[in-house]
């Protein structure tokens, strides 16, 4: 019996001397200025395999961490998946927008970027997703159900673009 307190003594005395190192590394964290007690915070990431075997990062969340200092955003980015469609005539978006109706989505297209935006009470989206591709947004098709939006858009052909004969 002695052995067995023993042993769960040692196991509550790492557990606490964990939580202790745990407790001095978040006093020496530096928050951002403007930060509100009571507001969520977020940011995490997602990583893929792009279309070149190179892995790709995408962030999502409303705090920015491209600078050094940090600055929190009321409009959060939604997590997004671009995916090209099955006979690469046409791209796929993906997007999460938990707390939001269908009316209070904005989706808008320019120069081959996509733009979401939504609002509903303190749920805020927006993200831009530059596609790299010229896009027909008139014959685009966008669903929304259970809080995920999924786009379908058209490649559109240059009007410059020619077929060219080979003999």
């Amino acid at each position: 019996m002695n052995k067995r307190n023993n042993f769960i003594d040692r196991i509550f005395e790492n557990m606490y001397r964990e939580m202790e190192s745990l407790n001095s590394m978040f006093n020496n964290v530096e928050f951002p200025k403007n930060i509100e007690a009571g507001k969520p915070y977020f940011y995490g990431y997602t990583m893929e395999v792009g279309p070149d075997g190179q892995p790709v990062v995408n962030t999502f969340g409303n705090v920015d961490r491209s600078n050094k200092t940090q600055t929190i955003s009321e409009h959060r980015d939604p997590t997004v998946d671009v995916i090209d469609g099955k006979k690469g005539n046409s791209i796929k978006i993906i997007a999460d927008l938990p707390g939001v109706t269908k009316e209070n989505i904005k989706v808008t297209e320019n120069h081959g970027v996509v733009n979401i935006a939504a609002e509903n009470g303190d749920r805020k989206y927006n993200k831009n997703i530059p596609t790299g591709k010229k896009l027909d947004a008139e014959k685009s098709k966008a669903n929304f159900t259970n809080g995920v939006l999924e786009l379908e858009i058209p490649l559109r052909k240059s009007e410059d673009e020619k077929n060219i004969r080979i003999d």
